[in-house]
């Protein structure tokens, strides 16, 4: 960049500008800065005086809320009221002290002192008479607890209430005053750029002045004057004194005028040598330009008539070859409108079924303009074909047809008659040309010869078209023929699988009694197949000499077939090898045949064993429960009947009141296992899985039954055996159990209970020395309602439901139920569960989230920063897990607090604040609940609420890990410093620094000489 001289117009102008402008923006900034420091100080003493008033509001409500308590105390007389008001009362005198001392360290606190020692007087009075009251309503004086409100209690609250308020009423006029300030400032402060606008206006004005006077003044004169060169004229102006920029462009100016004069005067002598040749040159072009015009046009013509014997022999190219008519139409149709230079085309012939003309195919026009058929023929369409003659008409166009640009004002309509080889009419051709001009009998004569070739090509195309419609329609009739054998094949197979699918067993047979059909059902039922090709009468006679008893099967089923009966329905059943029982029911129905008119007759055998089964078990149910219901009624009635009409002895009411609970719970505990195996066995019920201590479940339910019946309960228990469990269940697991080992071995002593650990398992074994279990009862022990059936255990009571709730529980659990059994010597059932396994916690991120998703995608957001973790779904499992970690300290954890189990996060978070170790460990509180009263977020404890994003997690979570941790100080509220030091080496911690501080002493101490 070239310096610009120092007495150049821009050094001046900028000069100018740049001192107004600071002088300007100095005294803007020193205006805007006094105003802004004096209402930052208003407004921090406004803040301060707010937050004093808010305390004093918060403790005059706090004052009122000790009140209530002790009124709440005093009228119903509750602990709970009376240790609120005790909490309360202490909390308020904490916050009187520390309210009262920080109006004291203020600089205009010398105003409230009244105030504030009328309140702590009051406070103190008001705290005596509570406790004289308190121990008035302990003793039930009434009387002088309203003696005392009256003369002492309510005049010490009044007297606080009134101080509060004035201290209130104090601190709102000064927080008024303190905002009229602020306000008046402010309003200065809004002037300051209406001042600041009036100066730079004045600067401007000063700057245009001189600008006008020196600088666009002469730019105006430089202008006209160039102006006036170009327009011809030449000019002079007169030159100033000035040595700057305008000084040089008057000058140059001048001197471009003189120039361009030169320069005008040399071009006219020029140009008049130029007009000369120039005349010669033109005289010689329009010759050779008549010469090309005429060569243009007979190339033209030439032109003209090659493309129209190209597009005549393309069209006769496509009028053969083609299979199908919509490809003939397609291509010949339009290079026929190629070759004629029309627009759009209309083939019409007459339908020989409905006496009507059918548009055979339309090109040109838009879906849905032409119709598909027309009734009758008018005017040209109809002289067209009784004349056989082609016919033109003129016509104005509407206007949807005038064209894009509406160009088009005309159409000619061509009306050519399709004829056949006996000059027959076969059809119509319509062609239009749109913007036509008449044509010449030579364009005549030749689109009446291609279409005549179009005719013939159509004649022969529909005689193709009718030969193919013929074959296509043979096609089909085969291919129906052959989907309908192939339709009949699989209806036979259909019907022969669904014949085998069902679980009744079929026999067809011809009126004869001939056995022509059976499914394999009846095999699997009978051993049919020796059957085959018999007669079924024969297979009726072997049916009935496994039947106990005289039946007539045989009879019935010839009575069917001679005609007798119409139908056949009866139940029978047989006696196996085995000794057990099959029951059948048997349906013969006729079928008559359409074709001879002679029935054949369909055996059907249906098994009936299992309905037999499940009526036996529903009456045996139905027994055993009208019999445990019925007892325990029959016994409470009895004895409440008693009650109700005798007088009987006090002792005797208590026996009898006794015994009824006992029936009662009998019978509530009956209810229960049907209501529990019925929510078992429709999905209904939940288990709440957390780490459970087999150990203490076992020990605690065996210690229950200790003594019990005269059973005396042997324990041989590992400790500390943990299982994945519902702890509620597998309680009642043992219960039952153990409630049927005492009760099958009424002349045992004791039974067994054993816990041990085998590899990946703990293993349950309860066992008992009594009836044991016979052989043909093992395989339905665990079904629901059964009970073993013989006459040493008709007087045990229960329902069969035990042992089948235990079953549906343990499999709940995936584990496994098992018993070994001697039939009299005794029982032992087996529970077999995996045992829990601890998860890990040392330098991983903990998730402890029920939810299986939220967990899932909040471990895969981790793992993608390389962040190792272990999802943990209750409370139970995480504090186990914590307990067992003896490594590193786990890198964070996010706690839910709602989970699964009893315990919550908060549990979790309890145990983690109180390990010795790892109770520094950072914790992100994720819930849908609202943060408690008085949760506080610290730098190692962060609360998200759900729903929250991943990065949002994210952040706070790198936040808390990447935290440096700082050195540890700590604080003693003790001022002799020779003993803090003294105490803390007694405990091997050595002194590094002492810092004193008004009320305390900072220590900070190092345990070891090389920590330094």
């Amino acid at each position: 960049m070239i310096p610009l001289p120092s007495k150049s117009v821009a050094s001046k102008v900028s000069l100018l500008i740049v001192l107004v402008m600071t002088l300007f923006a100095a005294v803007v900034l020193s205006a805007g800065l006094l105003m802004n420091n004096h209402i930052t100080g208003t407004r921090e003493k406004l803040e301060l005086e707010l937050q004093d008033q808010a305390l004093v509001e918060k403790l005059h409500s706090e004052s009122q809320a000790v009140v209530s308590d002790l009124r709440a105390y005093l009228a119903f007389g509750r602990e709970q009221f009376l240790n609120e008001f005790l909490h309360r009362q202490q909390t308020f005198g904490e916050m009187l002290d520390q309210v009262s001392g920080r109006f004291q360290s203020r600089d205009y606190g010398e105003k409230y002192t009244d105030s504030w020692d009328a309140i702590r007087e009051a406070w103190s009075n008001y705290r005596n008479s509570s406790a004289i009251v308190i121990e008035l309503k302990k003793n039930g004086d009434m009387e002088k607890i309203e003696q005392m409100s009256s003369t002492t209690t309510t005049g010490s609250v009044t007297e606080m209430s009134r101080n509060f308020n004035t201290i209130l009423a104090a601190q709102t006029e000064s927080v008024e005053r303190w905002l009229d300030d602020n306000r008046r400032r402010t309003d200065l402060l809004i002037l300051l750029p209406l001042f600041a606008v009036a100066g730079a206006a004045a600067a401007g004005l000063l700057l245009v002045i001189y600008l006008r006077s020196s600088v666009i003044s002469p730019i105006i004169r430089a202008d006209r004057a160039v102006n006036q060169i170009a327009g011809g004229e030449y000019v002079e102006l007169a030159v100033s004194s000035r040595h700057d920029e305008l000084g040089r462009l008057e000058r140059g100016i001048n001197i471009m005028s003189r120039e361009l004069k030169q320069r005008h005067d040399a071009l006219q002598e020029s140009n008049k040598e130029l007009i000369d040749q120039r005349d010669l040159l033109e005289a010689q072009n329009e010759e050779i330009s008549a010469q090309q015009i005429e060569q243009q046009e007979m190339l033209f013509k030439l032109t003209d008539r090659e493309r129209e014997l190209e597009l005549i022999s393309s069209y006769q190219e496509k009028l053969a070859g083609h299979v199908e008519m919509r490809a003939f139409l397609d291509h010949s149709v339009t290079a026929l409108l190629q070759a004629l230079h029309q627009d759009s085309a209309v083939l019409i012939a007459p339908n020989p079924e409905t006496s009507e003309y059918d548009v055979i195919y339309a090109y040109g026009y838009p879906e849905g303009a032409v119709p598909a058929s027309f009734k009758e023929l008018f005017g040209p369409s109809r002289r067209t074909l009784a004349e056989k003659q082609p016919l033109y008409r003129n016509r104005p166009l509407d206007s949807d047809e005038r064209g894009i640009h509406g160009g088009y004002a005309y159409a000619r309509d061509q009306y050519y008659p399709l004829l056949d080889e006996q000059s027959s009419p076969i059809g119509l051709l319509l062609l239009t040309a749109y913007g036509a001009n008449e044509e010449n009998d030579t364009q005549h004569r030749l689109a009446y010869g291609l279409v005549r070739q179009f005719a013939l090509a159509f004649t022969a195309q529909m005689t193709n078209e009718e030969r193919r419609k013929q074959a296509y329609l043979l096609e089909e009739l085969n291919e129906e023929l052959s989907q309908e054998r192939d339709g009949l094949q699989q209806q036979r197979d259909l019907v022969r699988r669904i014949v085998e699918s069902i679980h009744e067993g079929m026999v067809m047979c011809d009126r004869n009694g001939r056995i022509v059909f059976s499914n394999e059902r009846m095999n699997e039922m009978f051993g049919f197949d020796r059957f085959a090709g018999s007669s079924v009468l024969d297979f009726c006679r072997y049916l009935e000499a496994g039947m106990p008893g005289k039946t007539r099967l045989c009879d019935f089923t010839e009575a069917v077939m001679n005609g007798s009966m119409d139908e056949l329905q009866e139940r029978f059943t047989i006696s196996r090898e085995d000794g057990r029982e099959r029951h059948y029911e048997l349906y013969v129905n006729a079928i008559p045949d359409p074709v001879e008119h002679t029935p054949s007759y369909l055996f059907v055998f249906r098994d009936r064993t299992s309905e037999e089964m499940a009526d036996e078990m529903k009456n045996e149910f139905i027994s055993i429960v009208s019999h445990e219901l019925r007892t325990p009624l029959a016994t409470v009635l009895g004895f409440m009947e008693i009650l109700l009409h005798r007088d009987i002895a006090k002792e005797k009411q208590k026996k009898y009141m006794e015994t009824i609970y006992k029936e009662a719970n009998r019978l509530s505990n009956l209810i229960n296992d049907f209501l529990d195996l019925q929510r078992m066995e429709s999905g209904k019920q939940t288990y709440q899985m957390v780490p459970a201590n087999l150990s203490a479940i076992v020990r605690d339910v065996a210690e229950q039954w200790q003594g019990k019946h005269n059973h005396r309960a042997e324990l041989h228990i590992e400790p500390d055996v943990f299982v994945t469990a519902d702890i509620d269940r597998m309680t009642q697991v043992m219960h039952n159990l153990i409630s049927n080992a005492v009760k099958y071995s009424p002349d045992a002593d004791k039974i067994v209970v054993k816990l041990r650990k085998d590899e990946e398992h703990a293993v349950v074994e309860v066992r008992d020395f009594g009836l044991g279990i016979p052989e043909d009862a093992k395989e339905k022990l665990f079904s629901k309602f059964y009970r073993v059936d013989n006459s040493d255990r008709r007087q045990i009571g229960g329902t069969g439901l035990g042992l089948a709730i235990v079953k549906e529980i343990v499999d709940s659990h995936n584990g496994t139920l098992s018993f070994d059994s001697e039939l009299g010597q005794g029982s032992t059932f087996r529970v077999r569960l995996r045992t829990y396994s601890v998860s890990g916690l040392g330098g991983k991120v903990v998730i402890i989230e029920d939810d299986e998703n939220l967990s899932k995608l909040i471990a895969v957001a981790f793992e993608k920063l390389q962040s190792p973790t272990v999802r943990i779904r209750s409370a139970e499992d995480a504090i186990l897990s914590l307990r067992d970690t003896s490594d590193r300290a786990p890198l964070l954890c996010i706690v839910d607090i709602q989970l699964e189990g009893a315990k919550s996060g908060w549990d979790f978070i309890t145990e983690l604040l109180q390990h010795p170790v790892y109770s520094g460990t950072p914790v992100i509180v994720s819930t849908v609940l609202e943060p408690p009263k008085h949760f506080l977020e610290t730098e190692t404890g962060k609360f998200l609420r759900k729903p929250f994003t991943i990065d949002r997690l994210l952040e706070l979570a790198s936040g808390l890990m990447e935290r440096t941790p700082h050195q540890a100080s700590v604080v003693f509220p003790v001022q002799d410093e020779a003993a803090v030091a003294a105490a803390l080496e007694q405990k091997g911690l050595r002194v590094a620094d002492l810092k004193i501080n008004r009320d305390t002493i900072e220590v900070e101490v190092k345990k070891h000489d090389r920590d330094e």
